[in-house]
C-alpha cells in the first residue's frame, strides 16, 4: 500500500538494499532484477536491484534524469519517462519518495537510496517482480546532459582561478588546483539542461568577512568572464580523460569526478554523468550576469 501527500509518497516495501548503479562508468544498458513495482498517479514506479539509469536527485536536483526503456523477460517493452531518487529503510519496510524522502536528514538512520523508474503502462507490472529485465538509456539525451555537466565543472574551476585577485585574506577551503573555492562557498543552486547549465551564486556578508571583495568582483564581471572562457578553451584543446570513480556502486556511494588539468589531478564530488574526454566537448561559452544577491554564470556547451 502507499500513502500519498502533496508531492510525496510513502510505500510499504520488502526491499533490503539500495540500487547498484552503473551510469558513473558511462553504461547505457544493463540487466536488473525487478524488486518493486507499484501504480501511482504518474504511471508505474519500478525499482530494480541494478540499473544504468541516472535519476534526478531530491537533494541537489541539478541534472535531469535519463530516459530510456525497460524490456521485460516476456519481451514487453515500456518507456522510462522519468527517474527519481527514493529512500528505503529495510528494517521499517518503508519506501519514501519526494518530500517524504527530502525530510530525512543525510546520514540519518539506515536509509538507502534507490532509483525509481517512472513508466506508463496498461499492464500489471507487479507481475514482473523477481524477474530479470533489461534497462537501456537513450544515448543522445545522456550525451546532451553530460556535455554541459562536464563543462560546468570546468567553469567552476576557471571561476575559482579568475577570482583569486579578489580575495584579500587567505581562504582555507581550496580546490584541487590550489585556488580559493568560490564556487563551493557561494553556489546557491545549479540546473543542467541539454547544451547548457546555469549556476546561481550568492555573495553574502559571510564571504565578505572571509575576505572576498564582492564589489570589486561584480564591477569586473566582464573581465572575469573573458579570463574564464580563455582558460576553458585551453583545457578543451587537450585530449584529457574524464572519469567518475567508482564506475559502479550503490546509488548512495560517494563518487568523484576526476580530470587532469595543468598537470594536476582535479577531484570534485559529483553524482551526475560526464563525457569520457574533454575533446568530446566542441566549445564552451561562459556568460556572467549580476543578480540581486550575487551573480549568475551560464555555461553553453556544444558537443564536438
Amino acid at each position: 500500500m502507499y500513502r500519498r501527500g502533496s508531492r510525496s509518497m510513502k510505500f510499504d516495501t520488502s526491499m533490503k538494499t539500495g540500487t547498484l548503479v552503473t551510469f558513473p562508468g558511462g553504461a547505457l544498458a544493463g540487466q536488473g532484477r525487478i524488486e518493486f513495482a507499484a501504480p501511482c498517479a504518474n504511471g508505474w514506479l519500478v525499482i530494480a536491484d541494478r540499473t544504468p539509469v541516472h535519476p534526478v536527485s531530491f537533494r541537489w536536483p541539478d541534472q535531469p534524469a535519463d530516459l530510456g526503456q525497460i524490456t521485460f523477460a516476456d519481451g514487453a517493452v515500456v518507456e522510462i519517462a522519468d527517474a527519481w531518487t527514493g529512500l528505503i529503510d529495510a528494517g521499517a519496510g518503508v519506501l519514501l519518495i519526494g518530500e517524504e524522502a527530502k525530510a530525512v536528514r543525510k546520514g540519518e538512520g539506515e536509509w538507502q537510496g534507490v532509483v525509481i523508474h517512472i513508466v506508463q503502462s496498461d499492464r500489471d507490472l507487479g507481475a514482473y517482480i523477481g524477474e530479470e529485465a533489461r534497462f537501456t538509456v537513450e544515448p543522445r539525451r545522456r550525451k546532451a546532459l553530460s556535455v554541459p555537466h562536464t563543462a560546468a565543472h570546468l567553469a567552476a574551476l576557471a571561476l575559482n582561478a579568475a577570482s583569486v585577485p579578489f580575495w584579500t585574506k587567505d581562504f582555507a577551503d581550496l580546490d584541487s588546483l590550489g585556488r580559493p573555492n568560490l564556487d563551493k562557498a557561494a553556489i546557491e543552486n545549479s540546473s543542467i539542461e541539454p547544451a547548457a547549465s546555469t549556476d546561481v551564486y550568492r555573495l553574502g556578508k559571510s564571504l565578505k568577512k572571509k575576505g572576498f571583495d564582492r564589489d570589486g568582483f561584480l564591477n569586473n564581471l566582464e573581465t572575469v568572464g573573458v579570463e574564464i572562457n580563455g582558460m576553458i578553451r585551453r583545457w578543451l584543446e587537450t585530449n584529457t580523460l574524464v572519469s567518475l570513480t567508482p564506475s559502479e556502486g550503490l546509488l548512495d556511494g560517494i563518487r568523484q569526478w576526476r580530470c587532469n588539468l595543468d598537470g594536476t589531478e582535479v577531484i570534485i564530488p559529483c553524482g551526475g554523468t560526464h563525457v569520457e574526454r574533454l575533446s568530446d566537448i566542441g566549445d564552451v561559452k561562459i556568460t556572467l550576469a549580476p543578480s540581486e544577491d550575487g551573480f549568475v554564470m551560464t555555461t553553453q556547451a556544444r558537443e564536438a
